[in-house]
């Protein structure tokens, strides 16, 4: 036997470092719930939604109006919260709360860019792409646009109108001038106004724009609190299609190439409810919309980060706290969630957790992405919440070591 097992942690020094966190709840959730409302999610969500956000671009096109929203609500004009457009000149954006430092021990990530296509020659009749994403969009066409920039203005522009239609798995995009030819360069986003559905769900470019928009909510209350946070949002999550993590969330990389390890990080992204994985998972899949943000124990079947156990125990404690505090939350049941940018901060952290809101459709699979408002506010107050957790983590992680 360990002797962590040997040698446990006498529980009333757990249960002072459990009623710590319940005490740290309720002493944040006055600012959690003036701050963190469905008006200014949503207002942060649609701004976000719908400005396209190809790979490697995103920075360049999202980053001046996460600015100009934060810049609105004067969450930058106290120098408690600073924004770096480039940081360390990685080409993704990172916001820091606290002291004007980036080493912090709690990280949050939450990709900024969405899916894209690159373009091959004219096959006369449309254009066959390549994926930098992982294709999902079952046979049909969706609308697309295509960005290209513009070197004499220094600027992305739209250069065409479209569709992208998927074949068989195969991409293509045609576009409505059918003289027009793409060239190498330019970028092909599927497109989606972001609107209320009459059930109340919404429609719109969420992957990752909800993960973005409830993290950025999240960030002047973190920052207000005083907790020491780096915030990351990775220009480049989805990348190519292949089998190794790597392949994927290589702006995130970049960005913890930068940094020390941190004592805690947390992942935020949309996550597929109860559809995507059907065959598989049935409908003993949980997650549903409307029922809250979604902690999960593990991404990809394991290819991604995997929570260890200590760390597990303490997000589900503070998960069933979080109703108390008039947020919803889920738990996976462990049949499916994506990888993220966990498969990049999992090279300098095992303490990762994941949480999401659920979704329909991210990749435009079988129609436009839909998810719930309310879950993602569920999100931004459950990720703030889990600050909560970074000082608790070494006193119930290292016990009896």
């Amino acid at each position: 036997m360990s002797a962590a097992l040997d040698t446990p942690m006498p529980q009333d020094a757990i249960k002072r470092v459990l009623d710590d966190v319940r005490k740290g709840a309720m002493a944040l959730r006055p600012l959690v719930d003036r701050h963190v409302t469905a008006e200014r999610v949503t207002r942060y969500l649609v701004a976000l939604a719908e400005t396209p956000a190809p790979s490697t671009c995103a920075s360049a096109l999202r980053t001046p109006v996460l600015r100009e929203l934060l810049h609105a609500d004067g969450a930058l004009s106290s120098g408690h919260l600073l924004l770096e457009p480039n940081f360390g000149n990685t080409g993704s954006t990172v916001l820091t709360s606290g002291a004007a430092t980036t080493e912090k021990a709690l990280w949050y990530f939450a990709h900024l860019d969405t899916i894209s296509y690159l373009v091959q020659p004219f096959d006369g009749r449309r254009h066959p792409l390549v994926p930098f994403c992982y294709h999902l969009t079952e046979n049909g066409r969706r609308a697309a646009q295509v960005y290209r920039f513009d070197l004499a203005t220094g600027r992305y522009a739209i250069a065409a109108e479209g569709w992208l239609q998927s074949e068989a798995g195969a991409a293509f995009f045609a576009a409505e001038d059918a003289g027009l030819r793409l060239r190498a360069g330019d970028r092909v986003v599927p497109v989606a106004r972001c609107l209320p559905g009459p059930d109340g769900v919404w429609t719109g470019h969420f992957d990752n724009a909800g993960g973005v928009a409830a993290l950025a909510v999240a960030a002047p209350v973190l920052a207000e609190a005083g907790i020491e946070a780096l915030i990351a949002f990775p220009d480049e999550e989805e990348g190519p299609h292949g089998t190794g993590s790597q392949v994927m969330g290589r702006g995130g990389s970049r960005i913890v190439s930068r940094l020390s390890p941190p004592d805690l990080a947390v992942v935020a992204d949309m996550q597929q409810a109860g559809g995507e994985m059907l065959a598989q998972a049935g409908p003993s899949n949980s997650t549903r919309i409307g029922n809250g943000a979604v902690l999960s124990e593990f991404s990809s079947l394991a290819r991604g980060a995997v929570t260890p156990p200590p760390l597990y125990a303490l997000a589900r404690h503070l998960c069933g706290l979080l109703p108390e505090l008039g947020v919803g939350i889920q738990e996976s049941n462990n049949a499916y969630t994506s990888r993220s940018d966990d498969v990049s901060v999992l090279l300098k952290t095992p303490n990762i957790l994941l949480f999401g809101f659920p979704g329909f459709d991210r990749h435009f699979d079988r129609a436009e992405p839909r998810a719930a408002i309310s879950d993602i506010v569920d999100l931004s107050k459950a990720l703030v919440y889990a600050s909560l957790l970074r000082p608790a983590l070494p006193l119930i992680a290292g016990a009896g070591r």
